[in-house]
């Protein structure tokens, strides 16, 4: 069940964000496999059997969590890509990993079993959750790149998908080095937010220009 039971959209808004926040804040802290339904219900002081028919499962409920989580980050990259279409890719691109990074700090409950689900491989649903996010992200890249086609802003002859590929596996190391000084490497994402924001802006430079020096007039 992705989708919650009448009964829990009908819950009061405060009470639906505490049940949504315990349990991201169960699954992020141990993982799927030792989540307890009995804890969440525990902190919340419900009854287990609401939790159940809210969501179904256990599943349902990790489902639901994620498949939110997706939407939520979904919303503000859509409105970098579909604003002014005046706007340069290279100053589009910098601002999508901008709100990548403020996204992630900003729910790190999220973001923790994200991390959890790349280096469990036993974590259930891996693959299916993980294959959705990598094809939406990819989705996403390549219409970006071909709007700075279409604008002039990038390249003519470079391949959307393959250029959709590098960026979004850059991003996708640049958010895990925020909270990981040994995946930063020293490059300062894991630093101070001027430094970050900083780091963020040359990385999406760097990819904007390539590495080829320009040919001689």
């Amino acid at each position: 069940m992705d989708t919650p039971s009448p009964t829990f959209d009908n819950l009061d808004p405060q009470k639906q964000r505490r049940v949504l926040d315990e349990s991201l804040r169960e699954f992020a802290e141990r993982g799927y496999q030792q989540a307890s339904i009995n804890r969440i219900v525990g902190r919340l002081d419900i009854a287990k059997g609401s939790l159940f028919q809210y969501f179904g499962s256990k599943e349902g409920l990790f489902r639901h969590l994620f498949r939110r989580a997706v939407d939520e980050i979904k919303a503000p990259l859509r409105a970098i890509r579909d604003a002014d279409s005046a706007e340069a890719f290279p100053q589009r691109l910098k601002r999508v990993f901008a709100a990548s990074a403020a996204f992630a700090k900003a729910h790190p409950f999220l973001w923790g079993i994200y991390r959890r689900m790349l280096t469990q491989e036993d974590f259930p649903l891996r693959a299916t959750l993980l294959s959705e996010v990598r094809a939406e992200a990819l989705t996403f890249f390549r219409e970006l790149i071909e709007l700075g086609q279409q604008q002039g802003s990038v390249r003519a002859d470079l391949d959307p998908a393959t250029a959709a590929f590098v960026i979004e596996a850059t991003l996708d190391r640049a958010l895990s080095a925020q909270d990981s000084p040994v995946l930063d490497a020293g490059l300062g994402l894991s630093s101070d937010p001027p430094t970050r924001q900083a780091r963020l802006d040359a990385l999406a430079e760097t990819l904007c220009q390539g590495f080829s020096a320009p040919e001689a007039k």
